[in-house]
């Protein structure tokens, strides 16, 4: 098994009460994110789910969310969690050697993970860019600042190499993919890059 995986399934049942969210963070994320309505939206590195309920409160009953994740552990637990939201379908794998449908999606997103694409993040920006809608967004965000990811990142040993970038640096990334519309911003509290196909 990938060491990644295994690292990730190893935490499935005590992610949660490691890993405490701060709501109003998460809600401050969303609202810049502004998904709309209806959209349908990728939900990338999943996990147990952070994201999901705010996701199904901005889609709505018409709205399709698809949660991905290469461990099946973390998704079988987000699955077990919102059971209840019929408008969620969840993908095991990894995203990039997933076969998602070209101009599909309205929203791209992914919160906490970007840093473990780690060798592969031009690679995600353009698949991505192929699987979205035109004028459908990628959105990369974290709720805790870049000095803290890349703090917890380098004090463990399987993630270590796993950093995040500067924000302006992503937002450069996307750009040069051809995404338009950038946005760029980080502070002490979040990080947040959106661009639209």
């Amino acid at each position: 098994m990938n060491k990644d995986i295994a690292f990730f399934d190893s935490f499935a049942d005590t992610w949660d009460a490691y890993r405490n969210t701060n709501t109003q963070i998460l809600e401050r994320l969303l609202e810049m994110a502004n998904i709309p309505a209806g959209a349908k939206v990728l939900d990338v590195g999943s996990g147990t789910g952070v994201l999901l309920p705010y996701l199904h409160a901005a889609v709505g009953a018409e709205g399709k969310i698809t949660a991905v994740d290469f461990s099946e552990k973390m998704l079988a637990k987000a699955q077990e969690k919102f059971a209840n939201f019929k408008n969620i379908d969840y993908l095991v794998g990894d995203v990039l050697e997933l076969a998602l449908h070209a101009d599909s999606l309205d929203v791209v997103i992914c919160l906490n993970f970007f840093p473990h694409l780690h060798t592969r993040k031009e690679a995600f920006i353009n698949k991505m860019k192929s699987s979205l809608k035109n004028g459908g967004s990628l959105i990369i965000m974290h709720d805790i600042s870049r000095e803290k990811v890349n703090s917890i990142h380098r004090d463990c040993a399987v993630v270590t190499e796993h950093r995040l970038p500067e924000a302006k640096v992503v937002g450069k990334m996307l750009e040069a993919c051809g995404y338009s519309n950038i946005q760029a911003y980080e502070d002490e509290t979040l990080y947040f890059v959106k661009g639209v196909k």
